[in-house]
């Protein structure tokens, strides 16, 4: 059937002003609701944890709902990411009200209310929650940045305040500011001032719709110590029906489960990182080693490292060091600065010798340029104390390795390409599973729990999968056959017996080969057994390496010096850093810094 063009321009216009009757009986229905008093009490803990209590006085007119939102952002840019820890929510009564604590897209709501009884009139909402993380670190003060009243309440605020309390009544050189108005706004229509061990902020005329109040505060480094806690130290409490209780209740075993699972995990990798295991394929199991005197195919030590476990650990990058070391890039010299009456500081400086222009290896060049950007010289203080991410260096060096190794032929490109595209199957089913989960659970009905708890489950035992599967690199049959020699080579590197040695025809033990060989023992988790084959035999300084401190030198003394490299090393490529912004010298405005948020009636 045809539709005629006068009547679908008809129906288009009624339904055009049907909504925009609706709309703006919306909007007037909005417009008399008001926040007549938005306070905040804020005590600041000597570990940087805020306790905070917000008195929201709601008048919501002759409009009947059911309570309020109360939304709290855990990010905010350049800035940490909070933890928010509920306590209670009362009226001024100190009556409790029925409240839901949810986080989606890096909001923490606060659903205050009964959905079965409606209110209308003015209502006092008094909010108490701890928040971790809210201190910010700079070189010279410590601030807290942050937004009392959030900016997107659709409703105007008639008053606002905030009371911050100090952990200390003797702090001096206390910086105070604030700023009012919609986000990013410079406006100060506010006052701050200081009395004793408080500091009050308060707004000097009310706020619009979409307008905040943001207060910072700057004190003296030194006076807080912060910690940062993770979300796992931190146990929201939230008062759920009694469907969600029974949610949690049922899956609090598999939550602990999963916690120790995941322990263990870590736990392994922490023993096992130095002392790679090999992940051997069927087609090698069982077979014998045979015994190998030198890497195959001259793949580097890196390049061993992978393919024997399939991963880049942080001694396959140490390695890397070592290795340019010995064929002549740069100088490693150990070196201890004297402290009176404290521990002596040990460090490495690293001394560049060629230019590099001619590596060819990606791990080679990266790791070069890395330690000498525009410098003949650095050390791992240096590098530590720069608060260097090395994060995607680590990532770039394992994706270069592997995608050589691909090239080479070593791994299978048609098992890679398979894999990626099961993972994008998986990735539709987990979305299609998420959505369903939090439909379930948002109807919060017995059924709809029972359904939103089996959906978790199958989340959960996907998860268990993907962490317990194997290596995801598949290897070649050119890639076996390459891993049962490097096997064959560890044989060799690990062998101390003289006697079996020379049964099986080895080559004649020189210092030379020990240099040579030591970044590939150190790969496969045998340097000590190596340096055990060379007692007596490697006494001399390698040109390499210096040590002013050594008074005897053995390949024991390097081997273990290089162990402390290694550990070292590894502290370095573990360093996190992160970037905050301050509220002071020109940077701050309203809706800044963290906290924040806003709320609306339901």
């Amino acid at each position: 059937m045809k539709i005629k063009k006068s009547n679908f321009i008809g129906s288009f216009v009624i339904v055009g002003i049907l909504l925009a009757l609706f709309g703006f009986y919306q909007l007037a229905r909005a417009e008399t609701e008001i926040i007549n008093d938005f306070n905040a009490n804020i005590t600041i803990q000597k570990d940087g944890t805020l306790f905070v209590t917000e008195k929201i006085i709601y008048n919501f007119g002759s409009n009947q709902k059911h309570g309020i939102f109360r939304d709290i952002p855990i990010t905010s840019v350049n800035g940490p990411q909070l933890n928010i820890y509920v306590s209670k929510v009362t009226n001024e009564f100190g009556e409790p009200y029925q409240y839901i604590t949810s986080l989606t897209n890096n909001v923490f709501r606060i659903k205050i209310g009964d959905p079965n009884t409606l209110i209308t009139g003015v209502k006092t909402y008094i909010i108490s929650y701890q928040v971790y993380n809210a201190i910010r670190t700079f070189s010279d003060h410590d601030e807290l940045y942050w937004n009392v009243t959030g900016n997107q309440w659709p409703v105007a605020i008639q008053n606002a305040s905030a009371l911050v309390t100090l952990p200390d009544f003797s702090i001096s050189n206390v910086r105070m500011d604030c700023f009012t108005g919609p986000q990013g706004s410079t406006q100060k229509n506010c006052t701050f001032n200081r009395s004793g061990s408080n500091v009050i902020y308060s707004t000097t005329q009310p706020l619009n719709a979409k307008e905040g109040l943001t207060l910072v505060l700057g004190l003296t480094r030194g006076y807080i110590n912060t910690t940062y806690v993770s979300p796992s130290q931190v146990s929201p409490v939230s008062n759920t029906s009694n469907s969600n209780k029974k949610f949690f209740s049922l899956f609090l075993p598999i939550f602990a489960i999963i916690l120790i699972f995941i322990i263990a995990k870590i736990f392994t990798w922490q023993t096992n990182k130095t002392k790679p295991k090999p992940v051997i394929p069927r087609e090698l199991k069982g077979q014998p080693v045979v015994v190998e005197y030198n890497p195959p195919d001259n793949l580097s030590p890196i390049e061993i490292g992978i393919l024997l476990d399939r991963k880049l650990d942080i001694t396959d990058i140490s390695s890397v060091v070592i290795d340019l070391a010995v064929r002549g890039y740069l100088k490693i010299r150990y070196t201890v600065q004297k402290i009176k009456f404290w521990p002596d500081k040990k460090d490495f400086e690293f001394v560049k010798l060629k230019d590099g222009a001619d590596l060819v290896n990606p791990a080679d060049k990266i790791i070069f340029e890395l330690l000498f950007n525009s410098r003949d010289s650095v050390t791992l203080s240096d590098l530590e104390e720069q608060k260097i991410t090395f994060q995607w260096t680590i990532r770039k060096i394992q994706e270069d390795t592997i995608q050589y190794l691909y090239n080479k032929g070593y791994f299978d490109q048609a098992a890679r390409d398979k894999r990626k595209k099961s993972k994008r199957r998986l990735s539709i089913v987990y979305a299609v599973l998420f959505i369903l989960f939090f439909l379930f659970q948002y109807f919060l009905s017995e059924l709809g729990s029972i359904f939103a708890a089996l959906i978790f489950l199958i989340l959960i035992i996907l998860f268990l999968i993907i962490i317990t599967a194997k290596p995801v690199d598949k290897l070649t049959p050119k890639g076996i056959a390459t891993l049962k020699k490097i096997l064959g080579f560890r044989e060799f590197l690990q062998l101390t017996e003289k006697d079996k040695l020379q049964l099986l025809n080895a080559p004649e033990l020189q210092p030379e080969m020990f240099e040579k060989f030591l970044p590939y023992a150190m790969v496969l988790g045998v340097e000590d057994k190596w340096a055990q084959k060379f007692e007596g035999i490697y006494n001399s300084m390698p040109k390499w390496y210096e040590d002013p401190t050594a008074t005897s030198f053995n390949s024991y003394v390097l081997a273990s010096n290089l162990i402390l490299f290694n550990a070292s090393f590894n502290k370095v490529f573990n360093i996190t850093f992160r970037s905050s912004s301050s509220g002071f010298g020109g940077g701050g405005f309203s809706g800044g810094g963290s906290g924040g948020g806003g709320g609306r009636s339901w």
